[in-house]
């Protein structure tokens, strides 16, 4: 593959997984693609065939420019033995960071998110590639802090309740602009956000633990 060659299709997928994370597949055309990228509608068919396959292949360029994210940050803290809170705290930071930063480092987090607001035809083997391995991260560090009486359900419910605010902080700026001026989406902010969606997500667990914990002890003493 010449490097000019190259260089089209690299400009295609960069210009792709920009649209489709901005402005979802159904409001994202080839046609929109081709002038933003410069090329013709036929570059993009030869390259990707269809639309779908490129929407596909937008995620994989985009996995590629990502930063360190979630699953490597929880690694890294296990490599490390930090305690189970700190290893949750620090991958829900991490989730949050990426799902809320612009360009193209926070890109992948940003078409997941979009994703699983607007699922498309792909969201059967996205979900298998990077859905499903990122809730099974999230499901084992949730288990860890909670411990072993709180019942799966809730526990998958309590991944559904920390993936869903990253999502809707990332989904919902333009909600926020309008009632909460306040909030900003800088470094700064970002970093505000991440600490806030962490400390409110453990203190939550720290509270459903006590429960369950209370309630095992009520039904041990009952036997």
């Amino acid at each position: 593959m010449t490097e000019e060659v190259e260089t089209a299709r690299t400009r295609i997928l960069q210009v792709a997984a920009d649209l489709f994370a901005e402005e979802g597949y159904k409001g994202t055309s080839v046609r929109k693609i081709c002038e933003a990228a410069r090329v013709n509608v036929a570059m993009v068919n030869y390259y990707f065939h269809s639309k779908e396959e490129l929407h596909l292949a937008a995620f994989d360029h985009a996995r590629a420019l990502a930063r360190a994210s979630a699953a490597d940050v929880a690694a890294a803290s296990a490599q490390a033995q930090l305690p189970p809170m700190e290893q949750l705290r620090l991958a829900i930071e991490a989730l949050v960071s990426d799902m809320l930063r612009s360009g193209p480092a926070s890109l992948f987090s940003r078409l997941v998110a979009r994703e699983l607001i607007e699922p498309t035809a792909a969201i059967h083997k996205l979900a298998e590639r990077n859905v499903r391995p990122q809730h099974a991260l999230f499901t084992g560090l949730i288990r860890g802090v909670v411990g072993a009486t709180m019942p799966a359900e809730v526990v998958q419910k309590c991944v559904f309740s920390v993936i869903g605010q990253a999502v809707f902080y990332a989904r919902s700026r333009i909600v926020h602009e309008l009632v909460a001026p306040e909030l900003t989406y800088d470094e700064a902010g970002i970093a505000s956000i991440a600490r806030h969606v962490s400390q409110f997500s453990l203190a939550a667990l720290a509270g459903l633990r006590r429960h369950y914990d209370a309630q095992d002890k009520q039904a041990q003493v009952r036997a």
